[in-house]
């Protein structure tokens, strides 16, 4: 099992290795609006752990480049491979 650690609600989700981190709705506060990577609703900061997750999709990349992505990734997009990750939205 995979652990996102949510650092501005100070707990800690496991979900299965190779999850789309859509798994954390309902569990955390964080908003999946649209699911799609175009609202930008998930968009949260990597504190710690993103060689655990999946390279940023084509559709991920087009947003973060236009609204800057220094250690930003949309959540929808995103898939943890295992391990932890430490998040900030």
């Amino acid at each position: 099992m995979a652990k996102i650690h949510i650092k501005n609600e100070n707990k800690t989700i496991e979900i299965p290795d190779g999850s789309n981190l859509t798994e954390l709705e309902g569990k955390t506060n964080i908003i999946f609006a649209c699911k799609i990577g175009t609202c930008g609703a998930c968009i949260a900061t990597i504190v710690n752990g993103a060689e655990n997750l999946s390279v940023p999709t084509e559709t991920e990349k087009m947003y973060l480049d236009a609204f800057g992505s220094a250690n930003k990734r949309l959540l929808c997009q995103t898939i943890i491979k295992k391990g932890e990750v430490s998040i900030e939205y």
